[in-house]
């Protein structure tokens, strides 16, 4: 989960499907490419663009593994030594990591942990303020805040339905109420969106 979230930063899928086998056949756990040298790691993301992500990926697996021997063994502890090492689950302790955002926290903790965790990206910022607020513009930084306090506001408290409820909201985005085209005949939540029934007030 991780891995495919920061490839994803600012690469189209069509371009990270491929890569993404190929990466976790050669590097399948944080202890491995923890091993690795830098310039393996930056080469097997060749094809990626934005290298920075690689160079952020291997710094962060070195710390989560120097991390787990001091917290197994003491000060004294080897990263040699580690053969399993762990993600924090929470989404503050993941974004202590290296190039870890918030929206890669979250997404990481709910999808890969099933913790409630809110998460925005750009097409679930735009359904939010849509269906919540649609006189707010998502791409400007104060959209954005209110789209993460909808996103707080309205996130089921289970892990499993978090889960659930923000894999919805991204797919409800990507695929219905798009950035092009609205299609609010079929969608879901067409019943309590707020910027539909402004449409429909500007019409009448």
């Amino acid at each position: 989960m991780l891995v495919s979230e920061l490839m994803l930063q600012q690469t189209p899928v069509a371009r990270v499907t491929p890569r993404y086998g190929e990466f976790l056949g050669r590097f399948p756990t944080l202890e491995s490419v923890a091993r690795a040298r830098l310039r393996t790691v930056v080469g097997a993301w060749d094809g990626l663009g934005y290298y920075a992500r690689a160079r952020s990926l291997h710094k962060l697996a070195r710390t989560v593994v120097h991390e787990t021997a001091r917290a197994r063994y003491g000060s004294a502890g080897c990263a040699a030594s580690v053969r399993t090492a762990t993600l924090p689950a929470e989404p503050r302790a993941l974004e202590e990591l290296p190039g870890i955002g918030p929206y890669t926290a979250a997404a990481v903790a709910c999808f890969a942990f099933e913790v409630a965790a809110p998460l925005v990206d750009t097409n679930v910022a735009r359904v939010l303020t849509r269906v919540f607020a649609p006189g707010v513009d998502p791409r400007t930084a104060a959209g954005r805040r209110a789209a993460w306090t909808i996103a707080r506001a309205t996130l089921p408290r289970r892990g499993a339905a978090a889960y659930t409820h923000n894999q919805a909201l991204m797919e409800l985005g990507a695929l219905v109420c798009t950035a092009r085209v609205r299609h609010c005949g079929h969608c879901p939540v067409r019943g309590c969106c707020r910027g539909r029934e402004e449409k429909k007030e500007r019409r009448k």
